[in-house]
């Protein structure tokens, strides 16, 4: 085997790596003398010349090496990408029952130790959305793969405007097989039908990861709730708690007009549209508006986008998300039930209690976790990775 470039890690940070994390940042390593291509096969080192993994650079990009094998014999091929999605698959066709056939993660990334690359199944059409330009290579054999396992009518890919930026790419959706669906791609999830636009939507098209916690949600809806379901997006909370009890009212708010336009549009084709007022508002204003009218609530729904992109933002987040809760909880009857989500990796399960602990001492409110969730089990979560274990589900009773 021709030797391949040494990446050296800077000798401070020769601990972080060995639990096999993936993501090799600019500031861990001493840069080479020679840039190595985007792509471009290395070996990364520990200051003592030991041999610590084997990884693509992409010299645009913050994390400047992402690891796939930390076998010194294995290459990173074709066959080895090849291999790891047949391994996803083959988890994601045991889950593969009811309506997990028809909309499913078949490879979720880190977590399929595939960094960079995430699949999703719409009924018949697959998205592929690359977050790493250093897979760019592999397209082929990637199309080639899913298309061998599924023979799908399209396969589609999206490069979003954030991770262009941040990996040196051009922003792309394009079809690599087949053509755009004439209609929105239907799919069933929790005894509903949905709509996805596989080309407009949000990331591929659907926040699949939701599907057991908005489920759960409605388990611990009471009979006859009043119910407010915060940044509702297409109402996922809101629709399934909807169509599974028995609510006294649902109000749903988001401030996106297009997600609200798809929320109601969906709250038609599963005949529940006399069952949910929506509301366009920003959530804070919304949450707000309704403890100064001194409105109560027996469930309230949080599932915010994103709060913390980086580390530098997790403080910041964390202060949005108690805020967020702080005024929630004081609108909750006793007994009320709370469900309150974040989906950002940089934020603990810890830090994401802490907030909330810090939330019943301020408001002298018992908050009594009755369950702790996570993603759906097709968005696994490694060890070695803590960020895969990004969705964090609190369902608690308000005491």
């Amino acid at each position: 085997m021709t030797p391949l470039r040494q990446i050296i890690l800077q000798s401070q940070h020769k601990r972080s790596f060995s639990g096999h994390h993936p993501w090799i940042l600019a500031n861990s390593i001493i840069e080479p003398a020679s840039t190595p291509r985007v792509g471009e096969q290395v070996d990364l080192i520990n200051y003592d010349s030991k041999w610590i993994g084997r990884g693509l650079y992409n010299p645009n990009s913050r994390i400047r090496v992402r690891l796939y094998t930390w076998d010194s014999e294995e290459l990173i091929t074709n066959e080895l990408i090849s291999r790891r999605i047949d391994r996803a698959i083959q988890l994601r066709s045991r889950l593969s029952n009811g309506s997990h056939r028809q909309a499913l993660r078949i490879v979720f990334s880190e977590a399929d130790q595939l960094s960079g690359l995430v699949v999703d199944k719409y009924a018949e059409h697959l998205v592929v959305q690359l977050t790493a330009a250093a897979l760019v290579p592999f397209l082929d054999t990637i199309v080639d793969r899913l298309f061998h396992h599924y023979r799908p009518l399209s396969i589609s890919l999206q490069i979003d405007e954030r991770t262009a930026k941040s990996e040196g790419m051009e922003i792309e959706q394009r079809f690599l097989v087949g053509h755009a669906p004439e209609d929105s791609v239907l799919i069933e999830e929790n005894d509903l039908q949905w709509m996805v636009d596989v080309v407009g939507g949000q990331k591929t098209g659907y926040y699949l990861d939701q599907r057991e916690n908005r489920l759960a949600a409605a388990r611990w809806t009471q009979p006859n709730a009043r119910v407010l379901d915060i940044c509702c997006y297409v109402g996922g909370f809101a629709l399934t708690i909807a169509k599974h009890c028995t609510t006294r009212e649902i109000i749903a708010v988001d401030s996106s007009d297009k997600a609200l336009q798809s929320a109601q549009q969906h709250a038609q084709l599963n005949q529940l549209e006399n069952r949910v007022t929506w509301e366009q508002n920003d959530f804070f204003d919304a949450l707000s508006n309704r403890l100064d009218a001194s409105e109560k609530f027996d469930t309230i729904v949080l599932d915010p986008p994103r709060l913390a992109g980086s580390r530098d933002h997790i403080q910041r987040a964390l202060s949005a998300y108690h805020r967020l809760n702080y005024l929630a909880v004081r609108m909750l009857n006793p007994g009320g039930t709370l469900v309150t989500c974040s989906c950002s990796g940089r934020v603990s399960r810890d830090d994401f209690r802490d907030m909330l602990r810090g939330v019943g001492t301020r408001t002298r409110r018992e908050i009594q976790v009755l369950e702790e969730r996570g993603a759906a089990p097709d968005h696994p979560s490694c060890m070695s990775c803590p960020e895969t274990d990004y969705l964090k589900c609190i369902i608690a009773r308000i005491l």
